[in-house]
């Protein structure tokens, strides 16, 4: 692929895409480029069964997953190329502080190494916006690392500046 950008569909997520997510989340992963989502698998997100027999193959993915996916797929977009999927993003619509009031957050970002730089993100967070905007949200939050240099770099390139609450954990033992 050549770093251009190129002719890209984005559409809404369906269950039958999620094997393709899966497999572009693990070869992010396996590039070591993770790092604000490291503990944030795409299998953690759609809660997909584990114990399963080795020898048990499913046919897809979607034959493990254990809950409700509704909420994620009426917020997820695909990114397809060539009728394949090369990205895809995960968000979610949440009501805080006074009733009525909504903020959009995306909860996972993906674009298959070998599509990446080709304005894919970019796509998919402009699109993610803009349904975020039909529902009546006017902002929009994501929790990045802070050692995630490349992700915060794309973001604030995207519009997006950090906001006013503090993370703060606790190791629990």
């Amino acid at each position: 692929m050549t770093k251009t950008t190129v002719e890209t569909a984005i559409r809404p997520m369906t269950l039958q895409d999620l094997d393709a997510i899966f497999l572009i989340d693990r070869k992010i992963r396996a590039m070591g480029k993770a790092i604000t989502y490291a503990n944030l698998t795409t299998e953690r997100i759609f809660t997909i069964k584990k114990n399963i027999s080795y020898l048990a193959k499913p046919i897809s993915y979607v034959d493990l997953i254990t809950g409700d996916v509704s909420e994620l797929l009426a917020c997820g977009l695909v990114a397809e190329i060539e009728g394949h999927v090369r990205g895809f993003i995960l968000g979610k619509v949440s009501h805080v502080a006074e009733p009525g009031t909504k903020v959009g957050e995306i909860v996972i970002l993906g674009v298959h190494p070998d599509f990446q730089r080709l304005g894919i993100a970019t796509k998919l967070v402009q699109a993610i916006c803009e349904r975020f905007h039909a529902a009546g949200v006017r902002h929009v939050r994501i929790g990045l690392d802070e050692r995630d240099k490349e992700l915060i770099s794309f973001f604030e390139q995207m519009g997006f500046g950090v906001g006013h609450r503090i993370d703060y954990g606790k190791t629990l033992t």
